[in-house]
């Protein structure tokens, strides 16, 4: 009886169809949860100051619980990587425009939630004003609902077969279970490596570049088969660095990714928080008014995530190189704001220092993504997200300290400006390293 040929399939994304839905959703969880960090200061500061507590305790607060979203899997922290997993799986044209749709939920939030905010501590108070915050935040178990198994809506797609048969060999002449077993031979699992680093994974499987038939040169013994049988068993220390994906920790490519999202990272989320205490504290704005200061900055950001996209994606701009422009961009409108003091000019440098935070946010993790191969990218992002959590405990409390030392908030502004800037310094080493080898 002869063999029955199976055909392979492969599972090709949608790169629509139900995948804006998943963007519906991803969206949706965003715009509830990412929302607290703009507003930390207007909805926590006159708390804070009734309580005694000075700008380091603050930081304190708002680093550590951003940390803890960085570090684990609680609150928020499970819902960002999941949703930016959700989107790239559904996508492969479409996903950087995909993935700001996504992110843009976060800002269409932080524009509404300044005013929301604003009106609900003078007509509610501190307590009701959280138990609205608190409602509003499970429309996101809601959002989560429309995310379904990629199986349900990709096409499948045969693979093809990458067996033909021999010059001069007639095509139905040949017994199926001669195919089956020479296809077996050419199927052979193949070693001599164990752990594949990162840098030779983006080049290609190193266990393909070895044939097999290359340890066949020379005549097997009796005892180097027992040997081959006995081989001691893999160390506990290679199956932990196997088993958490620890060898992306050897490219120094994806190490310099890391450390410069996670100072944009740290920063954003510090200027985040120093932003509205300089506005009320230092130029003595009203409420309203450093309401619609933070409403333009996050109307910028809307705008980069909803345009930009479609741009690059276009013109196959990388991910790496539009967080690059956009991170300096930001950092020096930053620097700006801290020099501003007109209401208009400071509208217009936060739309500004929105729409160049914007341009760098959107592409985090697919700058991640770039560098990373596709089978770690969820270790990748958890490893991105470490870091960012280290830096928040280290750096957010620093900054505070100097503010209540120094009571300078455009200085500790500066500072940040300096962190992002040392961070893009670093990757633009790295591209000229690389230009030069190519030249060599």
């Amino acid at each position: 009886m002869t063999g029955i040929a199976t055909v392979e399939y492969e599972l090709v994304p949608p790169d629509g169809g139900w995948g804006w839905m998943i963007v519906l959703g991803a969206a949706l969880s965003n715009m509830t949860g990412q929302c607290l960090v703009a507003i930390f200061s207007i909805l926590f500061g006159d708390k804070m100051l009734s309580l005694g507590f000075n700008t380091t305790s603050a930081a304190v607060i708002m680093n550590t619980m951003m940390a803890v979203m960085q570090f684990s899997g609680l609150g928020f922290g499970l819902v960002a990587p999941s949703g930016f997993i959700a989107v790239k799986t559904y996508f492969l044209k479409a996903r950087g425009r995909a993935v700001g749709m996504y992110m843009s939920g976060g800002n269409m939030g932080q524009m509404a939630m300044p005013h929301v905010v604003r009106f609900l501590l003078e007509n509610y108070g501190f307590t009701g004003t959280m138990m609205v915050l608190g409602a509003a935040a499970m429309h996101g178990p809601a959002g989560s609902l429309l995310f379904h198994p990629l199986e349900w809506h990709a096409e499948r797609r045969p693979v093809a077969s990458e067996f033909k048969p021999l010059k001069g060999e007639p095509d139905g002449s040949t017994d199926c279970a001669t195919v089956d077993v020479d296809r077996t031979k050419l199927r052979q699992p193949r070693h001599f490596t164990s752990v594949t680093s990162l840098a030779n994974s983006e080049l290609g499987d190193v266990n393909e570049a070895v044939p097999v038939h290359y340890s066949k040169r020379r005549p097997t013994t009796s005892e180097e088969d027992t040997s081959s049988v006995r081989q001691k068993p893999e160390p506990v220390w290679r199956r932990v660095i196997a088993f958490m994906d620890l060898d992306l920790l050897r490219n120094h490519v994806y190490l310099n990714v890391m450390f410069g999202s996670a100072c944009t990272i740290t920063a954003a989320i510090n200027f985040s928080l120093l932003l509205p205490l300089y506005l009320q504290r230092h130029l003595r704005l009203s409420m309203s008014d450093t309401a619609l200061c933070l409403t333009m900055m996050a109307a910028g950001d809307l705008v980069a995530r909803l345009t930009l996209p479609s741009f690059t994606d276009r013109l196959k701009v990388k991910p790496r190189l539009t967080f690059f422009i956009g991170t300096v961009f930001c950092s020096l409108t930053r620097s700006v704001i801290a020099t501003s003091s007109g209401m208009v000019a400071l509208c217009i440098w936060n739309v500004l220092s929105g729409f160049s935070r914007g341009a760098a946010m959107i592409n985090t993790n697919l700058c991640v993504a770039e560098v990373c191969p596709e089978h770690k990218l969820p270790a990748g992002i958890g490893f991105n997200m470490v870091s960012c959590g280290i830096l928040l405990l280290t750096v957010g409390p620093a900054i505070g300290y100097v503010r209540d030392e120094t009571g300078d908030y455009p200085l500790c502004i500066h500072l940040l400006t300096v962190l992002m800037l040392v961070a893009m310094m670093s990757w633009l080493i790295e591209g000229v390293v690389h230009w030069c080898r190519r030249k060599r």
